[in-house]
This record gives C-alpha cells, structure tokens and sequence, in this order.
C-alpha cells in the first residue's frame, strides 16, 4: 500500500498532515485508537482511506496549471526509446534484456563487442518475454539468467508470475534458443539455484514451507541431479529455523568450480563454508569472523570484508578492509593478506574478476571510483581507474574469459557514459555510448558540503541548483534520504528531475545521513538500535543547514525518501513537523 503525495510545488502542508489534524480535533485529540485500523496492510477500511486520501491529493495536483506541461515532460523522459542498454557480458558476448512500450515484458537480446562498440549495435532477439507470456498464458515477469561458464550453453531463467518475489526457475538453451524440454525446473517459490556441473544443481531450496526459516527463507541446500524431482533431492547443509537464511554462491574459475555456502544466523553475521567434496556432500568452514561479508573469488584466493575490526598477528584492521587467503590453503593456519586498507574517506563497495585482475569500485568521499588490483606472492597492488572527476566511475559489466570490461560514469549534470576498456592493453578508456541529456545542464551547479549533527559528527550532503541562485530562504527544495543497510547515495544523472524540478525553480538535495555505507561499515554500525535517533538527527542537521544558509525555509522545503527512506521521513514528519512542508513517504 502508497500513500503518495506528489510535489510540484512545495506551498502548502501534506494532505496526511492535515487529516489527521482534523482528525484529531473531531475526536478526543489524546486518544488516536480510532485510527488502529489503518496498522492493517490492506482491508475494505484501510483501501476506503487511501482512495479517499489519494482523491484529494490528486484533485489539487490535477487542477494545478503547471500539471500538464510538467506530466507530458516525465512521461515522455520515462517512456522513450532514446534509452542505454543495461548490458552484461555472457561468455565473450554481450547480452541485454530490454524493454520499451512495444515489448512491456521485454526481450532478452544479443549483439558482439565490436557492434556494441560501433555506438549503434546489431541487437538479435534471444527470448520475447510478451510472447511466451501469450504462448503460455502466463503474466511472465524476467526476474535473473545465470549461465554454466565457461561454455555458458545451458542457463538457468528465474520468471515472476505477475513480478511477485517468488519465482519459477527453468533450464534455457542459450545456443539454440529454446528451453531445455524436461530440463531442470524448480517450482514458483523464493529459491536459488547455482549450478555445479551440466548435469548437477545445488538449491537452496524454499518450495517446502515446513523448511523455511522464520523469516521465510531456505533453511536447506539441496544437490539435485538431472532428472531427478526436488523433492527426493540430496540435502546437503541443513540450517536452523531461528536462521535468516541458508545461502549459496558458486563460481567457477578454470575447471574448478567453489561453492560457498552462507548460513546466516543475522542479517550481518552468520557461519561461511567452502563446499568440498561432491561425491561425499563435504563442506569446510572457513576462516573469516562471523560477521564478514564474502567478497569474491579471484584467481584461487577467498576474499572477505570485515565489518567490525579485525586483528591479524596483532595488528588490527578497521572496517571495511578486504583480506584474502588461498582455498588451497588447510584452513586451519591461513596466511592471510590485505588486500585492501580504507582511509578517512575510502572505503570497499564490490569487487569482481576478470581473466586476470581483480576490479574493485570503492566509495572515496561518496563518489564511485573503480581500482584495478593485481596480486603476487601474497602481494597485492592496486592502480586508480577514473573517467570523471564530479560523479561516480563504476564497474559495469566484465568477462573471465578475457580482461575486457565496461564502465559507467554519471554526474547530478552529466547523462549517464559506458566506457569501454581492454586491461590487458596499455590504452585509454573509450567511450562507446552516452544517454541523451534530458534538460539544459549548463543552467546549474552541484556542490558537496558537510555540517555537525547532535553529535559533533559531521554529515555530507549533495546540492544541485541554478547558478543564479538567489539566498533568499524561499527556493523550493527537494530534499532525498535513505539511511539504511549500507546502502550509499551518491551522484547520479537526475534526467526526469532535472526537467520537473531543476528546470521549473526547484533545489535537489542528497543527504548522506548515517545507517548507509558512505563511509564504510561503522557509518551503518553507529546508528543502530539505540542510537538510531542519530540518523535521524543527520537528516534534521541538513536541513537545518539548508535554512541557515539561506538556501530555502520550512514554508519551501520538501523531504522524500522510499523503504527505508519512507520511515525515515514519516519519523520526520512526526518528531520535526515544523522543519519541513511537504512529505513524500515511499514503498
């Protein structure tokens, strides 16, 4: 259930704010226990409220003479074919699932690295997401492809009936186009799949309710062989039900295939084992604290990631360093190596391999960069790789089967760039393809600025404004939080926003706020349980700044945030009504 309020002015207080106003005043103002009933999730009650609630705010929307012109402008950014790929390599070839107004379910797609290079690739249809959901009469939803490296043949598509969760995956013939008749099928459910060999699979498998953990997740890791029915499957490793989850990841890495096996006891920590054995189901635990997060296989080395300090031979590590230690290694006695050390401002985001290098992209003072990272004798060293110096360089896409990569580079003014780039050549990134700008960024600048919450520490945040700006406390401000499970909001591409909001007078606003992973794990670690209040004093201490700047009011000031962003705002719309004007509380 939405309750939305949509903003394209900010001058007057949220539809919610003044019903339950009114609300309270036709009812004892002490006692809000006639509300309980919208605590549901959905009843007849609960809908009556939201359309009523929405009919109001979508009369003043609708009736505002800016809503036409402002409409037409989004639909169009939103719906128009001028788009960039999001493409991924599959083997040595370039795969893409794509969808536009003439494919609503969309295509999965192929073209070749010298004609996605050319700027204007040859695109083939693999599979037509719309006519299997004819064929089959199902309301197909693509949902994840993983393929059997390194001939990646056989694959695995995971389908949503109606983009539900749950999923039905089913085996895909890459080279002749067809799904595999009586291939391997796991029914609609929340399970994963890897494959260990052409003719073997290991599931985590969440098609038996009796199974699942508490929070509704595989508790057993199955190996099913071709053929043969889930429900007679071998298990494998076996969970707790107080668990989170029973996990698995598998990669292969010239003919040796690693499966790591992630028993989650938390969110954050859990046990991590290397699956040893086939013929005897064996696994080893490995040597990384409980709560480290696996990073990557590379070569034959394990890395992790700490998430609280760590100590290796009485030196100590802060979070947020990434270790390796060999997988040929007994695991009782590990050598185990840094790879990776974060300073002040750096800190580890993702790692993948290619052929032979290890590609990093670390957040450096909440913009994206991307390290290009070699090792030898326990040696690891590491070269910067950057194609922008305002906005985020990222890693895109890579292969094993060479050291060919793509990157992306976006800035708040900059439309999103792909680069293409061959590591094993000494020559410059070239750029092979850009979005189309959607409004006049010579018009604006972007600044990053920091200021003190409650607690001394200092807390970064994005502007984005014309260059004319004028401090006058009564700009129109957007402000955007989310502050959750390390998640980082850095610069990105405003396109829509930028010709809705931008363009019409507006301020955009990005608060890195604690409880995201801009500066690594402890700026998540701090403002957990019962100093969460911090994080929402970050989002005040911005706005706060904002004012005191000049920059705009609360009579102009407008906050929005989604999921974890959502409770952010609604906590804000309670504990600070007199901060802000308008209130966008998302999902």
């Amino acid at each position: 259930m939405w309750i939305i309020i949509l903003l394209v002015g900010i001058t007057s207080c949220s539809t919610s704010q003044t019903t339950l106003q009114t609300a309270m005043q036709n009812k004892n103002s002490d006692n809000l226990e006639h509300l309980n009933y919208l605590e549901e999730i959905s009843s007849e009650k609960v809908n009556q409220f939201v359309d009523a609630e929405n009919k109001i705010t979508l009369d003043r929307l609708t009736k505002d003479p800016r809503f036409e012109k402002t409409h037409s402008e989004i639909l169009s950014i939103i719906t128009s074919k001028e788009k960039l790929p999001n493409f991924y390599f599959v083997g040595s070839e370039i795969y893409d699932f794509w969808q536009d107004q003439l494919h609503i379910r969309g295509l999965l797609r192929k073209t070749s690295v010298q004609s996605l290079n050319s700027g204007k690739p040859d695109w083939k249809t693999v599979l037509d997401i719309d006519e299997l959901s004819k064929l089959e009469n199902k309301n197909w939803v693509w949902k994840d492809f993983e393929c059997l490296a390194p001939a990646n043949e056989l694959c695995l598509i995971g389908l949503s009936d109606g983009g539900k969760d749950a999923k039905v995956i089913r085996e895909f013939n890459l080279k002749n186009e067809r799904f595999v008749e009586n291939g391997f099928y796991v029914s609609e459910s929340k399970s994963d799949v890897s494959w260990l060999n052409a003719n073997t699979l290991l599931v985590c498998d969440a098609t038996n309710s009796k199974t699942l953990t508490e929070s509704g997740y595989p508790t057993e890791i199955k190996k099913l062989h071709r053929s043969e029915d889930l429900v007679n499957a071998e298990v494998i490793f076996k969970g707790e039900k107080s668990d989170v989850s029973a996990w698995l990841y598998s990669y292969i890495r010239g003919n040796k295939n690693y499966s790591i096996i992630r028993q989650a006891k938390t969110f954050y920590t859990g046990s991590t084992f290397l699956f040893t054995d086939d013929k005897k189901n064996s696994y080893k635990k490995l040597p990384m604290p409980n709560d480290a997060e696996f990073v990557q296989i590379y070569k034959n080395y394990f890395l992790f990631t700490n998430r609280t300090e760590y100590s290796i031979q009485e030196k100590k590590y802060a979070p947020g360093s990434v270790f390796a230690f060999s997988l040929d290694d007994d695991f009782i006695h590990p050598e185990i190596s840094v790879v990776f050390k974060p300073t002040k401002s750096q800190f580890y985001e993702f790692a993948v391999a290619t052929k032979n290098y290890l590609m990093m992209t670390i957040m450096d003072d909440v913009k994206k960069s991307v390290l290009k990272i070699s090792v030898k004798n326990n040696i690891w060293s590491s070269q910067k790789i950057s194609v922008g110096s305002a906005g985020n360089t990222a890693m895109m896409t890579m292969t094993q089967n060479s050291d060919q990569i793509y990157l992306n580079y976006s800035s708040f003014l900059n439309p999103t760039e792909y680069h293409y780039l061959d590591l094993a050549k000494n020559t410059p990134a070239k750029k092979v393809m850009t979005a189309v700008e959607r409004f006049d960024s010579n018009k604006f600048e972007a600044h990053q600025y920091k200021v003190k919450s409650s607690d001394g520490t200092l807390i970064p945040y994005f502007i984005v404004h014309a260059k004319n700006i004028k401090f006058n406390s009564s700009n129109p401000t957007l402000m955007y939080g989310y502050g959750g499970f390390e998640v980082s909001l850095t610069p990105h591409y405003l396109g829509a926003t930028g010709k809705a909001w931008l363009e019409k007078g507006g301020i955009y606003v990005l608060a890195n706020i604690r409880g995201g992973g801009e500066y690594g794990p402890d700026w998540h670690n701090s403002v957990l349980k019962q100093n969460r209040q911090l994080a929402f004093n970050d989002f005040y201490a911005v706005a706060e700044d904002l004012i005191s700047k000049k920059i705009t009011s609360p009579k102009h000031l407008g906050i929005w945030g989604g999921s974890n962003g959502g409770l952010l705002t609604s906590v804000a719309f309670t504990q600070r009504p007199e901060l802000f004007n308008a209130v966008l509380s998302e999902v």
